[in-house]
Parts: C-alpha cells; structure tokens; sequence
C-alpha cells in the first residue's frame, strides 16, 4: 500500500500551482475604531473620523503566502494583514483601524461576518492595510 507523501517545504511542486504560509505576527490588541469625518485647524477634510469605539478587543495576524506564477515562472510573497473583532463593535468598510500600542492605523480593505449559530453576534473578518498619516484627531 503507497503511502501520502508529505508536503514539502516548499509547498508543492511548481506546476502544482501550491505555496507554502505562515503567520509573521500575530498581536492581541485591544483597538480604536475611527469613523466619519473630521476637519483640521485649516478647514481641510480628512476621512480618519474620530474616535467610534475604543478598547474593542481584535486579533491581527500579519501573514505571508508563497506562491508559484505560472505565466512568469517566479515565486511570489504575497503578505496580507487579517483582523478579527466581535460582531458587536458593527465596523464599516468606511473605518479606520488604529492599534494604540504601535500607533499604526489600517484601512479595511474586505469586510466578512463570520457565520454564527445562537445568540451572540458572529465575528467580522476584516483584511486591512496599512495607512500612513493618521493620528486619532485627524490627519498629521
């Protein structure tokens, strides 16, 4: 009887169109969410907002996938940020994300409910990006 053969470090074989991943970082924060609109001493528009919600509680997961491109015959890293937070805090893809720990802000990217059974809200999935410019009163 044949055995499975284990899967490589490499995660697959190039024609297998398979790669490998793995979690770069994981951090369990407790995050600001930033919704609307807010004005500068100048009068300028900025879409930060101000602070919606603070202290909600999220798990991000910085995470790097290879993969093989066949058309150029190169593998590729393709690294993406995933958050999760409790189906109460209602986030919009309209917000903006801030760790207060790291001082690094996000834009929500895609925005997914988690399937739920019982009486609880399901979890929202987000995919962010990082953004730059962002202090909690508005643009810097």
């Amino acid at each position: 009887m044949a055995r499975a053969r284990p899967p490589s470090p490499g995660g697959g074989s190039p024609g297998s169109g398979a790669g490998s991943s793995s979690v770069l970082r994981f951090m369990n924060r407790r995050v600001t969410v930033l919704r609307g609109t807010t004005a500068n001493a100048y009068g300028d528009e900025s879409d930060v907002g101000t602070p919606y919600l603070t202290g909600v509680p999220a798990a991000i997961a910085e995470t790097s996938q290879t993969a093989f491109d066949a058309a150029t015959q190169r593998l590729s890293v393709i690294r993406a940020i995933k958050c999760i937070m409790p189906g109460w805090a209602g986030v919009e893809e309209t917000d903006t994300i801030v760790d207060p720990a790291t001082g690094w802000a996000y834009m929500i990217e895609d925005l997914q409910q988690e399937p739920g059974l019982g009486y609880y809200p399901p979890r929202t999935i987000l995919t962010l990006r990082l953004r730059s410019g962002v202090a909690v009163a508005g643009d810097t």
